[in-house]
């Protein structure tokens, strides 16, 4: 098992053909562009077989409703159209505001082997569980449910890179940049990560769509491990180069992730003053004295 998930990720990162060839490795223009193009084919494909679909059905072609089959190629399409239109907008936003650093690592398709194996459990759960309870998938609810938490989790991400523009970054900034602001204007108002929100809801509305009850619950808690860790550390970082002006920043807004805390004097993940936070903060600030 272990060796099938190192060759998928050895075959998103191009291992074999960068041996022999510079464009595919260290993000070279080879990567870029075959990347690009799989996601455009791919995306093109399904948005293709939604649109078909749809047009079938209100057109009035089918003498019944919908068939179980068209149902699940339906929802099934919906999701990798989404899937790769979320690919293609982390490329292309880094593309615009942060050409200097734009790579290969953008597209953020090789993000990590967890979320290699949790896009494969995904498909592995809706087909599975489409050939042994049916009916689980026929759930127009929970499906518009999921394309909606969807659509807003990507638009608000996308706007936050966008508000954010070339003070956006996938990494987290362990030295300030010259130059580099703390935006508090827009999205960034009301949510001090909003691209963090916008893809914790994103991946959990995902499962919602495909009506994964497995994979809902387990992106739902690896989402947010993540974020519970990377957020507190990234704050630290932040107060570091902001010092009070960015305390006083997040005492106005909210995280937006569920039980996610601070680890400085200033809200938790609703918005509300966080004492634990306070006591976090104080012991980092002495270790970092």
């Amino acid at each position: 098992m272990n060796k099938a998930l190192d060759r998928i990720q050895s075959a998103l990162n191009y291992q074999s053909t960068g041996k022999w060839n510079p464009q595919f490795r260290n993000s070279g223009s080879g990567m870029m562009g075959t990347t690009g193009y799989l996601i455009g084919l791919c995306g093109g494909i399904h948005i293709g077989m939604v649109s078909m679909i749809l047009l079938v059905y209100m057109a009035g072609l089918l003498d019944q409703e919908m068939p179980a089959l068209l149902v699940n190629l339906l929802h099934w399409s919906t999701y990798v159209a989404l899937l790769c239109t979320f690919h293609f907008l982390e490329f292309f936003s880094t593309a615009i505001w942060q050409p200097k650093v734009l790579s290969y690592d953008s597209f953020i398709v090789n993000h990590s082997q967890n979320y290699t194996i949790a896009v494969i459990a995904s498909a592995v759960e809706y087909w599975l569980e489409d050939y042994l309870f049916p009916n689980m998938k026929h759930n127009p609810c929970a499906a518009w449910v999921g394309l909606t938490v969807v659509l807003a989790g990507q638009a608000i991400r996308t706007a936050a890179m966008w508000t954010c523009k070339e003070n956006f970054a996938h990494q987290i900034m362990h030295q300030r940049i010259e130059g580099h602001q703390l935006v508090t204007h827009g999205i960034y108002k009301y949510l001090r990560h909003p691209s963090y929100f916008g893809w914790f809801y994103w991946s959990v509305g995902t499962q919602v769509l495909l009506c994964n009850p497995i994979s809902v619950v387990l992106y739902a808690y690896a989402s947010w491990s993540f974020f519970n860790s990377r957020i507190p550390y990234e704050e630290e970082t932040l107060v570091q180069f902001y010092a009070q002006e960015y305390i006083d920043y997040c005492r106005g807004t909210a995280i937006g992730i569920p039980f996610v805390t601070s680890a400085i004097p200033c809200t938790s993940s609703s918005g509300s003053v966080s004492s634990s936070g306070n006591r976090g903060y104080q012991e980092v600030h002495r270790e970092n004295s």
